[in-house]
């Protein structure tokens, strides 16, 4: 068995947990396919731009899989030195032992391989490249944050049973938005910086659909004027925050059923210094434009950022507690006999990174070029259109700290 393993597993990096259980690894470089150039494109610019939204979408809905742990991680690697983006897209899958993790690796290859026409896929066979790939550096304090959806809490001011306290999750709100700005900047940014990307294939939990419809709902009635007040003899006018979560949990009870991602977004900076604020606050405003529903967010204190590491470097998706929960009271993050129905800690937690087809289509952009604009993404990779498996790429040894894929 161990034979059949070392020889399925070219261009697999294997690591492997105390317990026995294995994370396989495979990873692609992305390259924009070249348009061509002159006055008379084939089509406009938006026709362009919406069959690759559309391409993209479609290769996303075929990665999906019900397989427990795999996740897919779409990174840009900016390079100061010659003003380009290194980007990849790496596949990480669980096994109960190396065997079957390099069989579910194997497994995944032929859909992932599958790319829109806009980008051409180079297979990296150098496990030193990919294990370089996911660990092109490591942050110092402060040089990581990442890219959340909004949790908002306030205080009602109307009773609903004894709760007088909600809490609400916004959206990833783009409709097919354009990355270009982003990757502008990126390619400019004065240090090495990476953006990763991470989904992981998830179905709606339990019962989810039906608590959202229950809380918009009980929302809804909360935010039209109730009944005159005995007191003083004028209408309870409806509470302002109620609209908005009405709002918010109304689209959700419709969003979130059938397939759906888990979805993280990275941002990291080489050295000590802070990560670039103009690049996470543009990334933000790129996938949630309309509502301000994304916040950025870096870990608080220097257990969160070894977490927040080790999200980046191991592919991981593990919870920051004071970073994640974005200023809500402690009081409000666990369940305390059924007292917080409208701020219930699990729906919110379920909600915080949860992305329909929409936002992950929002976050999980493939790199691509328009005719007589600058050329952003790296060249060194780039293969002949002939195979959507190119020719194994060159090893770049880089050191890397394991902090070790989590579940």
């Amino acid at each position: 068995m161990a034979e059949a393993v070392s020889e399925g597993a070219r261009g697999v990096l294997l690591r492997g947990a105390p317990s026995g259980e294995s994370w396989a690894y495979v990873a692609f470089s992305l390259s924009p396919v070249p348009l061509p150039g002159g006055l008379y494109p084939e089509f406009s610019e938006a026709r362009r731009r919406a069959d690759r939204v559309a391409a993209e979408r479609t290769w996303l809905a075929a990665l999906w899989t019900d397989r427990t742990t795999a996740r897919w991680d779409l990174r840009f690697i900016s390079d100061p030195a010659s003003g380009r983006i290194e980007t990849v897209v790496i596949a990480q899958l669980y096994g109960a032992d190396p065997a079957a993790a390099v069989r579910a690796a194997r497994d995944a290859l032929p859909t992932l391989a599958r790319f829109p026409a806009h980008v051409t896929g180079t297979r990296i066979e150098d496990t030193a490249e990919i294990a370089r790939l996911l660990a092109p550096f490591v942050p110092g304090w402060g040089a990581i944050a990442e890219i959340r959806k909004r949790i908002t809490c306030r205080t009602l001011t109307r009773l609903w049973g004894v709760e007088r306290i909600a809490t609400a999750v916004s959206r990833f709100d783009a409709r097919d938005p354009s990355w270009d700005r982003i990757w502008t900047q990126l390619a400019a940014e004065p240090r090495r910086t990476v953006v990763s990307v991470c989904l992981e294939p998830c179905s709606a939990p339990p019962g989810l659909a039906e608590g959202l419809t229950m809380r918009a709902q009980a929302f809804g009635t909360l935010a039209v004027p109730g009944p005159p007040d005995p007191l003083y003899g004028g209408p309870v006018p409806g509470d302002p925050f109620a609209q908005e979560a009405h709002r918010l949990y109304d689209a959700a009870s419709r969003r979130y059923t059938g397939r759906l991602h888990r979805a993280r977004v990275s941002v990291a900076v080489e050295g000590e210094a802070p990560v670039s604020d103009f690049l996470t606050g543009l990334i933000s405003h790129t996938v949630a434009p309309t509502t301000s529903g994304a916040v950025v967010v870096r870990p608080q204190g220097r257990q969160e950022h070894q977490v927040a590491c080790g999200n980046l470097l191991g592919v991981n998706r593990d919870w920051q507690r004071e970073a994640y929960w974005q200023g809500v009271p402690a009081f409000l993050r666990t369940p305390s006999g059924g007292q917080l129905w409208l701020s219930d800690p699990g729906t919110v937690t379920a909600l915080a990174d949860l992305v329909d087809a929409d936002e992950a289509a929002a976050v999980f952009r493939l790199p691509h070029e328009e005719p007589g604009e600058p050329e952003l993404f790296a060249l060194k990779r780039r293969a002949p259109n002939t195979s959507r498996n190119g020719a194994p790429a060159g090893s770049t040894d880089g050191g890397w700290t394991d902090f070790g894929p989590g579940v």
